[in-house]
Order: structure tokens, then sequence, then C-alpha cells
């Protein structure tokens, strides 16, 4: 396949027209080589208002007659301008152009041509005209055929990374596409460039307003980017980039360029749309999985691999539910959290998916058990936990994990027992980030025990004493108490942890033995008084 380009008609393929046999070129040959789009004539001072890049401008040197060093002010705003060439016809206004005129060409590069006396201007335009048609139909003919396969890759469903390859081949510079976060998907000769370019250098082409001509520094090197916005995404959209490698970048690879952005704007509209779907469908599958709806496990797989995610055999799986400081969260507010986090946890391969239920951020953790390997992976439970703290920045409290779910259909039971997690969390204000079920040990029968008679009798009889004893010794018995109790009834320990002498540990452990009249190495003595801490610890409930 020829995916080449024919040249353009440049300032140097004037000198070829028959009108040009007797023109002299007096300076500015650095710009022979640049391609005339089209031919205008000057007569009028302000001329330079009305110009357009790529023009071949003439004058007869009316305007200057009076002043012709005025030309080295023009010469430079017809660089700003992007005028490629001037020519002036000498002897009948001007006698000669002036070396200053000269010294500017050469400075910006603007080829100053002396035409003949005898040159008729309408006979230049409509000649040079003539062969900029010629070459632009040559190459309207070529950019009509990159478009045509640029369109056939995408309607063939061969991917992102398929039509860069193909613009490649079709302009010879490598090809990348910036996605809003600045990731790239690159054809083969721009990955060794985007592997070596930097966070901070990606964000630095979407600069305010975006210079369609950027360079960006690799090392020792720098590079000449030609960067072209795919979408309206203001600074986060898709941006085309093209990476400027040696050889030409003609008029008809700029073309080329832009119209693949337009094709490539309308395949990412179109993927986004497809994904806006997808996630919808995916989400509701999800709610329904977790929350029980979905009964039958044949109905269950089928569901999962429509909506693109089969289920692994043998996975297992645990629920969690996030702990927020707000009692109320908005509701449409975590939703746009549940889609971010499924779009980021495409890096845990589908380990981490998120929604929404009853109110509340709820996660499904997918993972297999290595080899002597028990309970949900750590690395897990970290992740999740690192990308819940980083889309509710200062609002996650905790992250609240149900029982393992053995099994697609145990998944339900998983979030029940992490809702009740995130209840007894909260009733009996535990501060740990991570809460397991499995872990909640006594708090789960005190708090399915509140507001039962049997409590409120054990909390007069056990509770209320140490509270009044601790009350009138300024509140050092019940931590010693606790303290004790946490060293294993080990006073030495004990009196270490609290920075107090042995002797102060014993004399509160008697005070406590006097006034409770109880046996502190009696083991059921010891259970009632630690449920009794217990309780001190969440004896204002809601």
């Amino acid at each position: 396949m020829e995916y080449g380009m024919r040249d353009a008609f440049t300032v140097r393929d004037l000198f070829g027209v028959p009108h040009f046999e007797d023109a002299a070129l007096l300076g500015g040959d650095a710009g022979l080589d640049v391609p005339i789009s089209r031919v205008n004539v000057m007569e009028v001072p302000d001329v330079v208002d009305w110009v357009r890049p790529g023009e071949f401008l003439m004058t007869t040197g009316y305007p200057f007659k009076e002043d012709p060093n005025a030309l080295v002010t023009l010469i430079a705003q017809l660089k700003q301008k992007g005028v490629v060439a001037l020519g002036i016809k000498t002897k009948r206004f001007l006698d000669a152009v002036p070396e200053a005129a000269i010294r500017a060409a050469d400075q910006y590069g603007i080829p100053l041509i002396e035409l003949p006396p005898a040159t008729t201007f309408s006979d230049v335009v409509r000649e040079v005209m003539e062969r900029v048609l010629v070459a632009e139909s040559r190459d309207l003919s070529i950019l009509q055929g990159r478009v045509q396969r640029l369109s056939h890759v995408l309607l063939h469903g061969d991917g992102l990374p398929a039509f860069l390859n193909h613009l490649q081949l079709m302009i010879k510079h490598p090809v990348a596409l910036l996605d809003p976060e600045n990731r790239w998907t690159a054809s083969p000769a721009a990955e060794d460039w985007c592997v070596q370019i930097n966070e901070e250098a990606w964000s630095g082409l979407r600069g305010e307003p975006m210079a369609e001509t950027q360079f960006l520094r690799m090392g020792e090197r720098q590079l000449r980017v030609h960067v072209t916005a795919v979408s309206d995404d203001g600074p986060r959209s898709f941006l085309l980039l093209i990476i400027e490698d040696g050889s030409n970048y003609g008029p008809v690879d700029a073309l080329t360029v832009t119209w693949a952005g337009r094709l490539l704007g309308f395949e990412i509209s179109n993927m986004q749309a497809r994904k806006t779907i997808e996630a919808k469908y995916f989400d509701q599958f999800l709610q329904d999985w977790i929350s029980g709806r979905v009964v039958s496990s044949v109905d269950l797989r089928l569901r999962a691999e429509a909506c693109g995610w089969p289920l692994e055999r043998g996975a297992a799986y645990v629920i969690g539910v996030a702990a927020m400081r707000s009692v109320k969260a908005d509701v449409k507010k975590l939703q746009a959290i549940a889609k971010r986090l499924n779009d980021e946890s495409a890096l845990y391969k589908n380990a981490v998916k998120w929604t929404v239920l009853e109110g509340a951020l709820v996660v499904l953790l997918t993972f297999r058990h290595e080899q002597g390997e028990a309970g949900v992976p750590e690395r897990l439970i970290r992740q999740a936990w690192d990308m819940l703290q980083a889309a509710l920045t200062g609002e996650a409290e905790a992250l609240c994990l149900g029982r393992e779910a053995v099994g697609t259909g145990a998944v339900p039971n998983s979030y029940k027992d992490a809702r009740r997690a995130a209840e007894v969390r909260s009733v009996c204000r535990l501060s740990d980030t991570v809460v397991r079920f499995g872990d909640l040990g006594l708090y789960l029968l005190l708090y399915r025990l509140q507001g039962s008679d049997e409590l409120e009798v054990y909390k007069r009889m056990y509770l209320q004493p140490l509270l009044e004893l601790d009350t009138r010794q300024s509140g050092a018995l019940l931590s010693t108490l606790r303290t004790y109790f946490q060293c294993n009834c080990n006073a030495k320990e004990t009196a270490e942890r609290m920075f107090v002498h042995y002797n102060t540990v014993n004399y509160r452990l008697e005070r406590i033995r006097s006034e409770l009249g109880l046996r502190l190495d009696d083991p059921e003595t010891k259970l009632m008084l630690q449920l009794a801490l217990k309780l001190e610890e969440i004896q204002e409930l809601n």
C-alpha cells in the first residue's frame, strides 16, 4: 500500500513559470521550499490586514514610492501573517529594492523577488494558480484516499492502535493519542518516545491557549510536536500528537491529521457512549447480585458475561461498605465516585468493583486463594482502601467488610455482614480503618443486646459501681483495670505500659477488689468486668 505524497507548488517552482524567466531572487532564499496556496496583489498601504497564510504577494511598489524603506517593516509583518514570498516590479515606482529590505528578507526567510517591468499581474495570477490548483487536486486525491483508508480501519473495528499505525505510515511521523488523564496510545515508532516523557511534560501540552505546535524536552533533545485537540473538552480533551522526526511534514500531512482528528473524535464519542451504557448495565447487575435479587446461578453467569465480566470459577468474594463522616451522603455524588473508581479498577484487573446500595458506597472484592493463604488478601484490601481514601478526601473513615463468600450465591450474605459491621462500628465507636465482621467479637454481642432488659440490669450491677468508683478516684482506676486486662493480668507489665510504679498498680487493683467485693483472679469475675469495660466504651449510644 502506497502512503506517499506529491510535492506542493513551492516558491522555488515560480522560476519555472514563463513569466518569471527574467525574475531575480534578491534575498530570503531560506523560504524557497515553502508551498504557495494563493496569489494576491497589493497596491495600498494597509494590505497587510487582508493577506492570508500561504500567499505569494506582488506589488508595483506604488505604496512605497515615497518611502522605500517602509518595505523593511512590511516584510516583518508579512512574516507574522504567514505570507510566503513578496514580488516587486521595479523601475516604474521604485528604481531598486533597498538593501535594508533585502537584509530583512534574509532575516525572516521570505523570498524577495524582483519582477521585470513588463510583468502582467493578471497573467502571473492565472498561471501560478493553475499550477497551485493542479498540485492541490493531486493532494486532495491523496487526502481522499487516506481518509477512506482511515475510515475503513475504524469501521471494521481494528481499534485505535491500528488506526494510529496506519496514520504513521501515511505521514511518515510517529503518532500518539493522549487521553484526558494523560495516558497514551502510540504508533510503533512513537512508543519509544512516549515512555521517556514524564507527566509534567504531558500536562505542559495542555497550555491555555493550547498551541498547535509545541516542543517537548527529552534529555538533550527537543522534539517538535504538532498538537490537535480531538474533542471539545477544554484542557481535558483527547490530544492527537504528531512527533516531527526529521522528514518533511507537508500540507497534505497536516490535512490528513486534521481529518484523522475528526474521525477519532467520532470514534471516541461512540466509545464513550458505549462505555456509559455498558457501565449502567453493569452497575445494575452488580446491585442485583449483591442485594440478592438474582436468584439463579445460571442467570447470574449469563448477565455477567453480557456485561463483559465473566465470573471466574473457583473465585471467592467479599463485600465492603464505606463508612463516611457524613451521615447522609449525596447519592448522585456517590454514583459519580463509583463510576470513577470502576474506571480506575482496570488497574487491578477487575478485582475491585464499586456501586451504590442503600445510600452507601459498596465494593465487591474478587480474589483467589494462593497456596497456604486464607482470608481476603491484605494487598486487595489495601488497594480498595487507598482508592476509597483518594476518592473521598477527608470523608472516608473506614471500610467495613463482610465474611468471605465462597461461591457467587453467598455474596448477598457477605453484603449483609458488611452492613452490620458498619452499624456496629458506628454504634460502638470503633476507630479501625478496616473493620471485619469476623473480628467484631464482643462488640457484635453487645450491639445485639442494646435496648434489652437484661443488658440494663447488667449495667446497673457492674458498670454503674465502676463508674462511681472511678469518679471518686479521678479516673485512674478504670484505666488501670482496662490496661491490666490488656496485659493479661500482669501487674508489672501494666505499670510499665502506664509509666507508673509497680506498687501504684497493686494499690489501685486492691482498691477495686475492696470497693467491688470481687476477686480479680476469678475467670468469671474477669469476664464480667471486661464486659462492663466494653460497655463503658459505648455507653453513650444513639
